[in-house]
């Protein structure tokens, strides 16, 4: 039996929350005194869906307000509404809602997403690593995965662009690029709270805050939060549930003031995040001394260490780290825009950023007491053992981005300049200790500490032009763009290892990079709510230092050039839409991360040249209250030439390596039926499956031969279902639901890696259940 965890810091807070929210439902009627407008302000403002049609979302995929449909790239746009609804309250929910789109927690890095696009992507969450899909939160770049753990309590928008996008977004996009939104403030009061309850003690609630006008000034402002815990799901005998893996706890606040001066509008946002997790490892696999000592160790000493594969939702963790990952990240961004005329408008865009964190963790998958060659205590042979802990990993990440956009329409034509600065100061401090079995009694201790700092700059200059000709009644359009990036990097790093002996390491180093992008699109309105289109474009991944492995070679930038087929359509009066794209993208030099079993790090290598085809279809379709809605990806990738070195000459693998985290398809479909009642408000019973298909857990098995024994990642699936109610009461707009997710309680790996001894990896979480309410003032 689970037992039954005492309210916490945040616990109370959370429980504060929903007494607050209470307190509030139960008011007099205040809400009487305002316009129905002013609380339709406070509410989603969404669409009216209940007789079928399809919403319009509007995007920024190409820095100006356009219909997603209008919009001739492969966009998956998400609104609010849909997040609401789905339950989806942190950044790995979306992964449902976008075909070839890929969100997991990777590597324990403090439940930070590992994101691909199209097979695309990186499941290194370390600072020194450079994303290949781009996190824009309110126009600025947050490409560290850890400083993207925050919950979505004030989401506007979610837009999710499949591609290289590097013209108007830069580098770092040759996967895509995922765009958040945040509500603008308005000028009328207004409050939406929720409060949710589910499987594993799991607690969120949020409010969001509209404070209207500041007196008679032109500025508005809101303010929101939101606490967010759970209990684990993977056992760590000796602790709570509260410290089990899987758990986490959450707190975040941000707020927002906005000025609207005629011409001049001037926005400033800043948010605040908190966030402590523990991730469960548990040992897969392994060699056959490793097999032994472990597992001789682990009945010698009456504390198990059981290898295999599972899940089984419990493991031992070693005494010198609880596995606490705590990582707390704050910023803001400054935006301003004067519209001097429709032809010329400047538009300003200042961020920063900040990362404070520390990423404990027992990545080993289990800890027990065994012999040891070189103990910590002199004479005291038996001591805790493990493949691989991580007592203690500070980081810290600061950065600085300034974006000015020069833009218009003249005629027939508009246009976009810009100019981009970014700045990063990454430091970072490694300590592991890793035990690696000489016999199958006894292993040699290596105890390690690495300490980095990078910095970085990046210059950019872009420009983008679009013709809708006149003769053409703008149903044509062409457009172009190009980009120059300039990269300088300077690195010095320190290592310190000790097994018998000690060595110490270190590194000092500069070095610079640069690319020119393009990206040219056609599209053209065959009949009203039909475009086709094809684009063409381009993408530069920055190289970078793989900074735990002092002495380490650079790798250098992945360059993506990708060429795309597509149609949108809105049909029968937007009660369907269908919207389907091929594409073809040709690396080089792509990054593929690995662990190196040599050194006992993770480590980047441009693996040579590869080509991704595939094809995408989303499609939605409503009459009355019944509504379905689908979308399938697939991608078939192939090396052309993946070089290592063999026997120390370089080698050709291409035919031997996989594409590791890539699964070939994705899909979901969902369906929901609506019944509106005259009085008692509007029920909709909803039910969705989403999958992925089965994806290598490494590029080369001669490479980490455990691997053989777990190949692959594991098929995903979620099936869910969900009653939901809105309606009325005292004038105020009411929510609830309850819901069921991976109701066929489907297990997966979600991140595994090989320490050479032990293969060690981590599950999805199990079956849940819960149940929200939510409430507009």
């Amino acid at each position: 039996m689970r037992s039954t965890r005492a309210p916490g810091r945040r616990h109370g807070i959370v429980l504060l929350s929903s007494a607050a929210v209470v307190g509030l439902a139960t008011m007099p009627a205040m809400a009487q005194e305002r316009s129905a407008a002013a609380t339709q302000q406070a509410a989603d403002p969404g669409p009216d869906l209940d007789q079928g049609q399809i919403e319009d979302i509007i995007v920024t995929a190409r820095r100006r307000a356009e219909s997603a449909q209008d919009t001739p790239l492969s966009i998956s746009a998400i609104s609010s509404d849909q997040l609401q609804q789905l339950n989806i309250v942190r950044i790995e929910g979306i992964t449902q809602l976008a075909p070839s789109l890929r969100v997991t927690q990777a590597s324990g890095s403090g439940n930070a997403p590992a994101i691909y696009i199209r097979g695309i992507g990186t499941l290194s969450t370390a600072l020194y690593v450079e994303p290949a899909v781009g996190i824009y939160v309110d126009g600025v770049y947050t490409p560290r995965p850890s400083g993207n753990t925050f919950d979505l309590p004030d989401i506007s928008s979610v837009e999710v662009l499949r591609g290289p996008q590097g013209t108007l977004f830069g580098r770092n996009t040759t996967g895509g690029a995922i765009l958040l939104s945040t509500r603008n403030p308005t000028p009328e009061f207004g409050m939406k709270a929720d409060f949710s309850y589910g499987s594993y003690n799991e607690l969120i609630a949020s409010s969001v805050v509209q404070l209207g006008r500041l007196g008679n000034s032109p500025f508005m402002a809101k303010v929101s939060a939101q606490v967010h815990s759970r209990d684990g799901w993977v056992e760590a005998p000796g602790y709570s549930p509260a410290k089990w893996g899987g758990a986490l706890d959450s707190f975040g606040v941000g707020g927002a003031i906005r000025g609207e001066m005629g011409d001049f509008t001037l926005d400033l946002r800043g948010r605040y995040n908190d966030l402590i997790s523990y991730t469960g490892w548990e040992a897969l696999a392994g060699t056959a001394v490793g097999k032994a000592y472990f597992g001789n160790a682990g009945v010698a000493n009456n504390r198990p260490f059981p290898i295999g594969v599972g899940p089984r939702d419990y493991s031992y963790r070693d005494p010198r780290s609880d596995a606490k990952s705590q990582v707390k990240t704050w910023g803001g961004v400054l935006t301003a825009q004067y519209d001097f005329s429709a032809a010329f408008q400047v538009k300003s865009i200042t961020g920063y950023n900040n990362i404070d964190q520390n990423l404990r963790g027992n990545i080993g998958g289990g800890s027990t007491l065994g012999i040891v060659a070189n103990p910590a205590v002199p004479g005291q042979f038996v001591e805790s053992v493990t493949p691989h802990v991580t007592p203690n990993n500070p980081g810290t990440q600061k950065q600085f981005t300034q974006e000015l956009q020069l833009l218009g329409d003249v005629g027939d034509f508009n246009y976009l300049l810009g100019l981009y600065y970014y700045d990063e100061k990454v430091d970072e401090t490694i300590t592991t200790i890793l035990n690696s079995p000489l016999s199958a009694t006894t292993a040699i201790r290596l105890n390690r500490s690495t300490s980095y700092s990078i910095d970085s700059t990046s210059l950019a200059g872009f420009a983008q032009i679009g013709w809708k000709p006149s003769f053409a009644g703008g149903r044509l359009e062409l457009v172009g763009g190009i980009r120059y990036t300039e990269d300088k990097k300077t690195l010095s790093s320190r290592s310190v290892s000790t097994t018998t002996t000690t060595t110490i390491l270190t590194q000092a180093r500069k070095d610079k990079w640069d690319n020119v992008g393009w990206m040219g699109s056609i599209s053209y309105q065959l009949v009203p709510g039909v475009l086709v289109y094809g684009r063409g474009a381009s993408a530069y991944r920055s190289g970078g230092y793989n900074a735990p492995t002092v002495g380490a070679p650079p790798f250098g930038p992945e360059t993506a050039r990708s060429y795309e087929l597509g149609v949108k359509s809105d049909l029968f009066d937007r009660h369907v839409r269908f919207n389907a794209a091929v594409y073809q993208t040709d690396y080089d030099d792509l990054q593929v991360n690995g662990y190196n079993i040599a050194t006992n790090t993770n480590q980047l290598t441009n693996a040579g040249k590869a080509r991704y085809r595939g094809f995408e279809v989303e499609a939605q379709a409503g009459l009355g209250g019944f509504r379905i809605d689908g979308n399938v990806g697939y991608v078939d990738p192939q090396y052309s030439e993946y070089i290592i070195a063999v026997a120390g000459k370089p080698t050709n693998v291409a035919d031997q390596a996989a594409f590791a985290n890539v699964p070939n398809w994705t899909y979901h479909a969902g369906a929901q039926y609506a019944l509106e009642t005259a009085s008692a408000g509007k029920f909709t019973l909803r039910g969705d499956f989403t999958g992925k298909g089965n994806a290598p857990t490494y590029s080369l098995i001669s490479q980490a031969p455990n691997t053989a024994q777990v190949p692959l990642y594991g098929v995903e699936s979620n099936v869910s279902l969900r009653l939901l109610w809105n309606g009325t009461i005292q004038g105020r707009k009411m929510r609830a639901q309850i819901f069921a997710e991976n109701l066929t309680d489907n297990r997966f790996l979600t991140f595994a890696t090989d320490f050479g001894a032990i293969m060690s990896g981590v599950y999805n979480r199990p079956r849940y259940y819960g149940a929200s309410i939510g409430i507009d003032f």
